[in-house]
C-alpha cells in the first residue's frame, strides 16, 4: 500500500514561506518504514508522533506491523530528550500541571509568581500589563540553552517546532468551557490587570474567540511582527494547520479524561506518580456575558481542533498502555528510560 501523509488533512504546503504538511509517501508496510523512522529520529522526531498517529487512524493493520519500531522510537525519544515545553492554553489545567513540575523539581530558576512561564518571550499576552506582541526565538539552540529542563509556553507557539530539542506537550479542554471559563477569570481579575475599556475588550476578543487555534498557528501565518494578539483565526486552513502541529505533539492531555491514560502520560512526561488534581468547571457553573451559543458559534475552529485532538488522544492511550503491558508496567519503564 502507497500511504500519502496526512490524509486527514490536507493544506496548503507553502504559507509565508514556510513548508507545512508536505505529503510524506512511503512504502508503509515494507522494509523501508524502518528506515524512514531512523532518518526522521535525527531530523524530525515529531513526524514520528505524526505519522504513528496517522497509520493507527487510517491503517491499524500496518501500525501493528511496526509497533515495535514505533515503541522503539518513543523510549529512545523520552531517554534522549527529557527536557520539555508546554503550550499553555489558559484555564485548561495548565497551572495543576506546573504544580506538579515544580514539585517534581524540573522548573528550577523560575519565580513562583509567574507560574512555569518564561518572561521574555512566554508570558501570557492575554492578561500581561503590555498588550503587545512579544519577542520571538530565531534559534532553537539558543532556546534550549535557557531555558528550565521544564517551561511552560503561555503564549502563541514559535515555528518551526524544536522537536529535536525538546518534547512537546499540551493541556486542552472543551473550547466553548474554556472560553467562558477565561472570559470569567479576566472579568474577575479586570481591575487587578489594571485593563482599561478598550483593553479589556481586546482581551475578551482574544480569550473568548478560538484561542487554541489562534495558540497552535499564529505565528505560521504572520510572520511580519505585527502584534499577534490582534490576529484572530478564522478560515479553516487555520484549524487545520493547529491539527497538523498538534498531530506532532509528544503528550496530548485533558486531565480527568482517563485516569490510567493520565497516570501513564504523566509517568512518560518524566513525572512519576505525581498527576494533577484538576476537575474542569462543571457546565453548569460557568456562567458567560453571553448565552452558550454565542461561544459555540466564535468557537467553531477550536470545536474543530478539539474533536481531533480527542482522536489523537485515543490512539495515544491504547499506545501507552500497549508498552506498559510489553515492557512490564511503570517501574520497568522508569528503569528502561534512566538506564
Amino acid at each position: 500500500m502507497f500511504l500519502f501523509l496526512p490524509p486527514i488533512l490536507l493544506v496548503d504546503a507553502t504559507i509565508t514561506g514556510q513548508t507545512i504538511a508536505d505529503p510524506l509517501p512511503t512504502e508503509t508496510c515494507d522494509d523501508e518504514l524502518p528506515v524512514l523512522l531512523d532518518a526522521l529520529a535525527q531530523d524530525d522526531p515529531g513526524e514520528i508522533n505524526r505519522l504513528r498517529r496517522i497509520l493507527a487512524i487510517e491503517n491499524p493493520t500496518c501500525f501493528q506491523l511496526h509497533f515495535g519500531h514505533f515503541a522503539r522510537h518513543f523510549l529512545d525519544r523520552l531517554h534522549n530528550t527529557p527536557r520539555q515545553i508546554n503550550l499553555h492554553l489558559p484555564k485548561s489545567g495548565g497551572s495543576s500541571l506546573c504544580s506538579v513540575a515544580k514539585e517534581a523539581g524540573k522548573v528550577q530558576g523560575q519565580p513562583s509568581h509567574n507560574n512555569c512561564w518564561e518572561q521574555g518571550h512566554f508570558y501570557p499576552m492575554w492578561c500581561a500589563r503590555k498588550f503587545t506582541t512579544r519577542r520571538t526565538w530565531h534559534d532553537c539552540d539558543a532556546m534550549d540553552a535557557e531555558l528550565p529542563e521544564f517551561i511552560m509556553n503561555e503564549n502563541y507557539l514559535d515555528y518551526p517546532l524544536c522537536t529535536q530539542h525538546r518534547l512537546y506537550s499540551i493541556v486542552i479542554r472543551e473550547p466553548v468551557d474554556r472560553a467562558i471559563s477565561h472570559e470569567m477569570h479576566l472579568e474577575k481579575f479586570r481591575e487587578y490587570y489594571k485593563m482599561t475599556p478598550d483593553t479589556f475588550r481586546k482581551r475578551l476578543s482574544m480569550g473568548r474567540m478560538n484561542y487554541i487555534t489562534w495558540a497552535l498557528s499564529v505565528d505560521l501565518f504572520d510572520k511580519s511582527g505585527m502584534n499577534k494578539a490582534m490576529i484572530k483565526p478564522g478560515r479553516t486552513i487555520h484549524a487545520e494547520v493547529a491539527m497538523e502541529t498538534l498531530s506532532k505533539f509528544d503528550f496530548i492531555l485533558e486531565f480527568s479524561r482517563d485516569k490510567a491514560c493520565d497516570a501513564a502520560s504523566m509517568h512518560f512526561m518524566g513525572f512519576g506518580d505525581l498527576i494533577p488534581g484538576h476537575d474542569s468547571a462543571a457546565v453548569e457553573e460557568l456562567k458567560g456575558l453571553h448565552p452558550r451559543k454565542f461561544y459555540e458559534e466564535w468557537n467553531k475552529l477550536d470545536m474543530a481542533v478539539y474533536r481531533y485532538a480527542n482522536t489523537l488522544m485515543e490512539v495515544d492511550c491504547e499506545f501507552f498502555a500497549r508498552i506498559l503491558n510489553e515492557i512490564g508496567g511503570l517501574t520497568r519503564t522508569t528503569t528502561l528510560l534512566q538506564d
